[in-house]
């Protein structure tokens, strides 16, 4: 059974990254055309954001635009990921030394989420953005974080995630799963050509340690053809990144 969102909690949510998108002021009839809301909804909504002091409204054009005050909801979050245990200058020198995306990588709930991503210089990248989610059956990142999971609960999260509904239409079966998840096992990583599209490849393996109790993965991805290439010497230096590192005292944790 699938768990619809809370609609007023979505609806804030897909205003604020159509103002990221847009990068300017818009107006209601932009904002509701746009999104496809009711005009009265889609007023209703904008005005609750401006009495929280989400939305600045200028009244003399007609137009909204975020307050500083959304920054500030994730502005400590780079600090803090920098501050726990050296996991942004761990991606920095994977990226130096691979050439290509690389990202930090966690899950969430049903999902792989991209929480740090660094990219190239060079011109062969498609890169997804800081924030962006996959479902964790279908990702090399996801399958590395199952592979340190039990079966009993490779088993619920599959069922939970074919129930879940996402509008991609992606089912996979337990049996279909378990076997990457055994490849994975058996070769300490996770290499999936041709995923998310077939242009894209990527290469992930766990890290032994988790941020405030997440799992955490580190991944290099880029086209297709690069990666299948670079495989080998990628591999290499990702097992001797994650085997040599180890995160600063405090709340991170050695899994």
């Amino acid at each position: 059974m699938s768990q619809p969102p809370v609609k007023s909690a979505l609806r804030t949510f897909e205003v604020l990254e159509l103002f990221a998108e847009r990068r300017e002021p818009l107006r209601l009839q932009e904002v509701h055309t746009a999104l496809g809301y009711p005009q009265s909804s889609t007023t209703a909504l904008l005005k609750s954001m401006v009495l929280r002091g989400y939305l600045n409204y200028d009244r003399d054009h007609r137009t909204y635009l975020p307050t500083t005050r959304v920054s500030m909801l994730g502005n400590w979050l780079p600090g803090f990921i920098q501050a726990a245990g050296g996991y942004r200058e761990l991606v920095e020198e994977l990226q130096r030394r691979t050439d290509e995306t690389v990202a930090l990588i966690t899950r969430n709930d049903l999902f792989v989420q991209y929480i740090i991503l660094l990219t190239p210089d060079h011109e062969f990248q498609m890169a997804p953005q800081v924030g962006a989610m996959r479902k964790l059956v279908d990702s090399s990142a996801g399958l590395s974080l199952m592979a340190r999971m039990d079966d009993r609960a490779i088993d619920k999260l599959v069922r939970y995630s074919n129930a879940y509904n996402t509008g991609d239409d992606v089912r996979v079966s337990l049996a279909e799963i378990m076997q990457k998840v055994e490849a994975v096992r058996h070769l300490g990583y996770a290499y999936v050509p041709g995923r998310p599209t077939p242009a894209v490849s990527s290469i992930t393996m766990a890290l032994d340690a988790d941020l405030y109790g997440v799992p955490l993965a580190l991944g290099v991805g880029g086209l297709a053809e690069r990666i299948a290439d670079a495989k080998d010497r990628i591999v290499e230096t990702l097992r001797e990144m994650v085997a040599g590192f180890h995160p600063s005292p405090g709340q991170i944790s050695q899994t």
